[in-house]
C-alpha cells in the first residue's frame, strides 16, 4: 500500500485534500500531515512516504526548501495558489503541479499520473491491475498559417484562442490556425502547463508574466504575457485559481 504524506497549513484545504485522496485513491494511506516546513522535514523520515502532496507558501521553510530534503524515490506533487512557480517546480523533480482550488477533475488526472509512475514495493501485478495507461499530452501539431502548413511544438505556445470555426495557435514567432475547439483541445494538453481562462481561450502558464486585477474585489482580471502586448481577459468562473497569487 502507497504512503502520503500531506504538507499543507491551511486545516481546511488539507482535509479537503485528504478527502478528495480518499474518494479517488482509496488504496493510499495518508500517514502523516504537517503544517509547516520543519514539521515536514521530520515527517519525511518517520512517515517514510512514497508521495508528498507539499504546499509552496508554508511556514518555516518553503515547500522548494523541503523538497531538497525528499528522498530520491519519493513522488512529489506541489499542490498551491502560486501558478508563477510551477517552472521551478519541476525543476526540483514534481512529478505534477496543481494550482488550487484542488478539483476532482483534476486531481484525478495526478492519482493516474502517480500510479503509472509509482515506486512503492506492491506485490507483483498489483498497479497492472489498478493502473491507467499513461497519459498522453499533445507534444506537437499541425497548424495553418495561410497557404503553409506549419508543425508546431505545444510547448511552444503561449496562448490558444478561439476564432469562429477554428482555434489560432499563437507563439512568439507568429500564430497559425487549428480547425479544432477549445472543449475538445484542453482535454489534450498537460494540465501542469496550460490552463483555461475563459471560455474562449487557454494560456501556457510559462508564458504568463503577470495577472493584473482591473477591478477592487479581484473578479475582473486580465493575463499579460511575456513578450507581448496581448491581454487576455480571465472570466469569472476561472479567476478563484489566480486570486491568491
Amino acid at each position: 500500500m502507497p504512503i502520503a504524506l500531506i504538507v499543507e497549513d491551511e486545516p481546511l484545504l488539507a482535509a479537503e485534500l485528504r478527502d478528495q485522496l480518499a474518494a479517488l485513491w482509496p488504496e493510499l494511506e495518508i500517514a502523516g500531515q504537517a503544517e509547516n516546513g520543519v514539521e515536514a522535514i521530520s515527517l519525511l523520515d518517520s512517515v517514510k512516504p512514497d508521495v508528498v502532496f507539499l504546499d509552496i507558501q508554508i511556514p518555516g521553510l518553503t515547500g522548494m526548501e523541503v523538497a531538497a530534503h525528499v528522498g530520491e524515490n519519493v513522488q512529489i506533487v506541489f499542490v498551491t495558489a502560486y501558478a508563477e512557480h510551477a517552472v521551478q517546480a519541476f525543476e526540483a523533480g514534481a512529478v505534477d503541479y496543481i494550482v488550487k482550488p484542488v478539483t476532482p477533475a483534476r486531481l484525478l488526472q495526478t492519482v493516474k499520473r502517480l500510479k503509472t509512475r509509482s515506486t512503492a514495493p506492491v506485490p507483483a501485478g498489483v498497479w497492472q491491475q489498478i493502473a491507467p495507461a499513461p497519459v498522453q499530452y499533445l507534444k506537437w501539431i499541425r497548424a495553418s498559417a495561410g497557404n503553409t502548413v506549419r508543425l508546431v511544438m505545444v510547448r511552444d505556445v503561449q496562448f490558444f484562442q478561439s476564432d469562429g470555426k477554428y482555434t489560432r495557435v499563437v507563439t512568439q514567432e507568429g500564430e497559425a490556425l487549428i480547425r479544432l475547439p477549445l472543449k475538445d483541445l484542453i482535454e489534450q494538453l498537460d494540465p501542469a502547463q496550460f490552463t483555461q481562462i475563459h471560455r474562449g481561450a487557454i494560456v501556457n502558464l510559462e508564458a504568463v508574466d503577470r495577472i493584473d486585477r482591473i477591478d477592487r474585489d479581484g473578479t475582473a482580471m486580465e493575463v499579460r504575457l511575456k513578450g507581448r502586448a496581448d491581454k487576455l481577459a480571465v472570466s469569472e468562473s476561472y479567476t478563484r485559481q489566480f486570486r491568491q497569487m
